[in-house]
């Protein structure tokens, strides 16, 4: 020993520690510490810029956007929806999945054969009424109701009320909207429609006049890419196929004895050119008179309310303590007429049933 303090073995002379051979556990540890080590850490968070936003009125009700993902950043989304545009013998209970970047284009594609066959439709449906006289054509050419109310005038301000009661919050609209043309404009329009609805040789016309129209293909005008449908998914409820697809997902495979019970019939899917009937229900007439005259109400408080309000930063600067007293005063009032028309629509309606012509059956 040299010096002061612990001795130190020289080399060489090392007292050799035992082996204790390591407990189960500890290796499972170490084990975990080296798959944690060489791992990818996954992480969720927003994505910048991303954002989903899904038109049910032009993707059908249910649906979706899947997000697809790796961590070098490869992103992918893709739709879920009904049929976009024309699709030959497409059913109203169809799934396509579609790349989301190529929606906007398929929504955007027209069918050429639209416009010019729109207006021989229209021109067909008119000309049958007229011949059947529940339609007239007066001296200046226009088409009227048989007590001479000129019809598109008619539709059109039935149309503004049914398009003013919609902006009411909370409101439950009627159905279709020439009822707010009262019943005499509702009895003729019905009578022209059922008229239609139920003429096999108006149908058969329209069927010659559309067939270049149902048989055009909607696709991407870029890529020439049509739209895919879900096979295994037609017929599946919109609230249902999230479920379905997660178990198609986690077991590789569709489960047709687990799932087909769940299916809808498979329905026609309409077009623009449709022939749509009705089955006559009723609107008490003072009750939508009244409906109508709060309507009217409403509609100018808005007007002097949206008046009121400043637009632009500087003009809120540059309110007065008289006109922001105004403003809430009409925004009161406005609360109100909204409350006068949502007690006003609180009356027994007799529904209208819609029926497409395709379906109707005459008696014998």
């Amino acid at each position: 020993m040299s010096g002061f303090g612990r001795s130190t073995p020289a080399p060489g002379n090392r007292t050799a520690r035992p082996y204790v051979a390591p407990t189960a556990e500890r290796r499972l540890e170490k084990k975990l510490a080296a798959v944690e080590k060489s791992s990818l850490v996954l992480t969720e968070k927003p994505v910048a810029g991303l954002t989903t936003r899904v038109n049910e009125k032009e993707l059908g009700k249910g649906a979706m956007v899947i997000h697809m993902g790796q961590t070098d950043g490869n992103t992918i989304q893709l739709a879920i929806h009904r049929a976009i545009g024309s699709v030959p013998n497409a059913l109203a209970t169809t799934w396509n999945i579609t790349p989301k970047s190529q929606i906007s284009t398929l929504l955007g594609a027209k069918n050429p054969f639209e416009g010019k066959t729109q207006q021989r439709v229209s021109a067909l449906k008119v000309e049958y009424g007229v011949s059947q006289k529940v339609l007239l054509k007066n001296p200046d050419g226009q088409i009227t109701y048989p007590d001479g109310v000129i019809r598109d005038v008619a539709l059109a301000d039935a149309r503004k009320f049914s398009e003013l009661h919609a902006s009411v919050e909370g409101s439950k609209t009627l159905k279709p909207a020439f009822l707010y043309g009262g019943p005499a404009v509702a009895t003729a329009e019905l009578r022209y429609l059922n008229t239609l609805a139920q003429s096999q040789e108006l149908q058969a016309k329209i069927d010659s006049e559309t067939a270049p129209y149902l048989s055009y293909e909607t696709k991407d005008p870029v890529t020439g890419q049509t739209q895919v449908a879900m096979s295994w998914a037609e017929g599946l409820p919109p609230e249902q196929l999230p479920i379905v697809l997660m178990d198609v997902i986690t077991t590789g495979s569709y489960n047709a004895s687990k799932w087909d019970v769940l299916k809808e019939k498979p329905a026609r899917k309409s077009t623009p050119f449709s022939v749509w009937g009705y089955v006559e229900g009723h609107v008490p007439p003072d009750k939508l008179a009244r409906l109508k005259e709060m309507l009217l109400e409403y509609a100018k408080i808005r007007k002097d309310y949206n008046l009121s309000v400043p637009q632009g930063q500087k003009a809120e600067l540059a309110e007065t303590n008289d006109q922001k007293a105004k403003r809430l005063s009409l925004h009161v009032d406005l609360q109100m007429a909204v409350k006068r028309v949502n007690e006003a629509e609180r009356f027994e309606v007799k529904p209208y049933v819609p029926y497409d012509g395709k379906s109707f059956k005459k008696k014998a």
